[in-house]
């Protein structure tokens, strides 16, 4: 299972984010909680999921959540975080795809 994270702005400009994107990706949902992290355990780990600029807020929670649980994980949320804040400013959204 690989993830490939792109930012894409509100006009479908790509910019890939790195393969370490996807792998800081990968623990998060790996240490999701289905019943607390709605949209990070429902990323798809073999299609594609889009998170929009009305869930980016939401999906920084979910991430904060995570960190607060698993403090090991808190570079991985802080590396998600400026990916997250690029796609926000941007007006677009986050592009992921499962292998």
């Amino acid at each position: 299972m690989g993830f490939d994270v792109y930012i894409e702005n509100q006009v479908h400009e790509r910019r890939y984010a790195g393969a370490e994107a996807g792998s800081s990706l990968q623990r998060l949902v790996a240490a999701s909680d289905r019943e607390r992290q709605h949209l990070v355990s429902r990323i798809d780990s073999y299609g594609d999921t889009m998170i929009n600029l009305i869930q980016l807020p939401q999906l920084t929670a979910e991430l904060d959540e995570i960190a607060s649980r698993r403090p090991e994980l808190a570079v991985d949320v802080q590396a998600l975080g400026a990916f997250i804040e690029e796609a926000t400013r941007a007006r677009g959204y986050l592009w992921i795809s499962g292998d």
